[in-house]
């Protein structure tokens, strides 16, 4: 969120806001100069346009969201841009034996950072787009799946995972009431959920709705375990399922890492910590099946063991924590 809010905000190579921004800031009565925060920033916008009809403002925050568009798309084609992280996991977990579920990938941010790594690695991402020439948004095609038909049958396609983007995509177009697939959406119509407090209301609109009752049902699945890495926990929508999850499906496996996750466990609520972290540390004390890691998505991706198809000698020989269930990981 600072990053953003030094992009859109600040004179270049400073932490201080443009004469516009400084502006805007007063018309909108937004006060937060020692710790200024995007997301506030846009809520006040928001709140003021409500009861305003200010075309400076509105133009404005257009620029605002241009500049949030651009900074979650432009660094994939920098010759620098780092995702082997993510062709990492892909790897690892979305080459699962044929009989097991899809690999469920639930992420809020808007990039391209999976489509691009699942497009290196030639895997096909399931994401709810038709497969026509023009894709087109539609909660039925998570139903659908890919084969490999064979002249004695058939039989489902390795490396076939499904990706849920809960908060939409910078490749996301709205058009009226269909949501496209638009490599260059403008502010007025791209379809993502802009950071700011009205984000929760938007959830309920299409498609985050059909994405965000997929999310809960996943959670009410049984063998399942759920991979939380570099979230948070401010997005109380997101995060309250999981809480009830964990406590009413007894055979779901939670594991939570972040590179500050030890001084969230030991100063709860501090520290700009959620008050999720303790209260999921309650919860482990208490014996539910709740496991911490400390680091980067980058050490967790290094952590995670291959789920490959094991031969019939190892079948038979003990397995270990990660090979003893079949879970369904997200």
């Amino acid at each position: 969120m600072w990053d953003l809010w030094k992009r859109s905000m600040c004179t270049p190579g400073s932490g201080d806001p443009t004469e516009a921004a400084a502006r805007m800031m007063d018309v909108v009565h937004y006060k937060e100069t020692i710790n200024p925060n995007i997301e506030h920033f846009l809520s006040q916008c928001d709140a003021y346009l409500a009861f305003n009809k200010d075309a400076t403002v509105e133009e404005f925050v257009s620029e605002v969201k241009a500049v949030i568009l651009d900074a979650c798309s432009a660094f994939l084609r920098a010759p620098t841009a780092d995702i082997s992280a993510y062709r990492q996991l892909l790897q690892k977990l979305a080459r699962r034996r044929v009989r097991d579920p899809r690999l469920k990938v639930f992420t809020t941010n808007y990039d391209m950072c999976f489509e691009t790594a699942a497009s290196d690695l030639g895997m096909m991402a399931i994401d709810g787009f038709s497969y026509t020439r023009r894709r087109r948004f539609d909660g039925k095609h998570f139903s659908y799946d890919i084969v490999r038909r064979e002249a004695e049958g058939h039989e489902f396609a390795e490396g076939v995972f499904q990706l849920l983007k809960l908060h939409g995509s910078v490749s996301w177009s709205r058009e009226e009431k269909d949501i496209y697939e638009d490599t260059a959406p403008t502010p007025a119509n791209a379809c993502l959920i802009y950071p700011a407090k009205g984000k929760y209301q938007q959830a309920f609109l299409q498609p985050h709705l059909e994405l965000l009752s997929r999310y809960l049902e996943f959670l009410r699945q049984p063998n399942s375990c759920l991979i939380v890495a570099g979230f948070g926990f401010n997005d109380d929508h997101l995060s309250e399922p999981i809480f009830s999850a964990i406590q009413s499906n007894p055979s779901l496996k939670l594991i939570l890492c972040d590179f500050q996750c030890i001084t969230y466990l030991h100063n709860r609520g501090h520290h700009g910590s959620s008050d999720y972290w303790g209260r999921f540390h309650d919860l482990a004390k208490r014996g539910l099946d709740i496991h911490f890691i400390s680091g980067s998505f980058s050490d967790l991706v290094s952590h995670i063991p291959h789920l490959r198809t094991a031969s019939p000698a190892e079948q038979l020989a003990p397995q270990d924590a990660w090979g003893a269930t079949t879970h369904e990981c997200s």
